[in-house]
């Protein structure tokens, strides 16, 4: 009896130690399949993002200045024009650097602004100005640009002594004729307790602008900032009280 149990003993410690070592090399194959997976594996291919800074306010401008198309939709010239005017404003009608900015990009703040219809907090957004300097340039540019406008907008002769080469044919009928006026209304916004002043008769807040113009296509004449509900005939009166109307020579 003694040997067959010695003998049973043997059996289980040799079936104990097959198993152990069947257990080793499942659990050491399972780490090196898991291994494998993880090295075959091909990471998620992607487009990095990266975060590219905004241009500034100056660096928007020589943009506009290399794009003729987007100089024009933007400011309403093109670059060579635009550079013109600033040093024509420049250098004869008080345009200057400030602390802030150079002349150039106040005169495209100016452009932009009224050729797109932009308020000042639009344009302390595209160019990243204070709220505050964006008042003192345009009104900075304003005041040049209406000293420009002033040297510009009046007849070539204003004794009108030469008839047109339009009119000659008609002549003496339009002999001293200063050329075609017209007017329109601009949509403005005013305050509460004189909106109803401005009213025109579509029902919109406007103002009237007068406008003369030669034959040459030369504007002569612009008055603005007449309510919008004031009758033609007294926009044209007021109008020729103004000692900068054209007159046609008398007689």
């Amino acid at each position: 009896m003694a040997t067959f149990k010695g003998m049973d003993n043997s059996d289980k410690e040799s079936q104990n130690s097959s198993e152990m070592s069947f257990n080793e090399v499942v659990t050491a194959a399972m780490a090196a399949g898991i291994a494998i997976w993880d090295m075959l594996q091909v990471p998620t291919q992607g487009n990095p993002y990266v975060l590219v800074p905004e241009p500034t306010g100056r660096q928007w401008v020589e943009i506009l200045l290399s794009d003729a198309g987007r100089c024009y939709e933007n400011c309403r010239m093109r670059p060579e024009n635009l550079v013109r005017l600033h040093i024509i404003l420049r250098d004869s009608y008080g345009l200057k650097d400030s602390r802030e900015l150079e002349s150039i990009e106040a005169l495209a703040m100016f452009l932009w602004a009224c050729g797109t219809n932009q308020c000042q907090r639009q344009m302390h957004e595209r160019f990243r100005r204070g709220l505050g300097t964006c008042c003192k340039v345009f009104a900075h540019v304003l005041a040049a640009m209406t000293g420009f406008a002033n040297d510009i907008i009046r007849p070539r002769d204003t004794s009108y002594s030469v008839v047109p080469v339009e009119l000659v044919e008609y002549s003496p009928f339009f002999d001293g004729c200063i050329g075609a006026m017209d007017g329109t209304h601009i949509d403005v916004i005013v305050d509460r307790g004189v909106r109803d002043n401005h009213i025109n008769r579509k029902g919109r807040p406007t103002q009237n602008v007068i406008a003369v113009c030669d034959f040459d296509m030369r504007f002569t004449y612009i008055g603005a900032g007449i309510k919008g509900s004031a009758h033609g005939m007294w926009v044209k009166r007021k109008a020729e009280a103004d000692a900068s109307f054209p007159h046609p020579p008398s007689g």
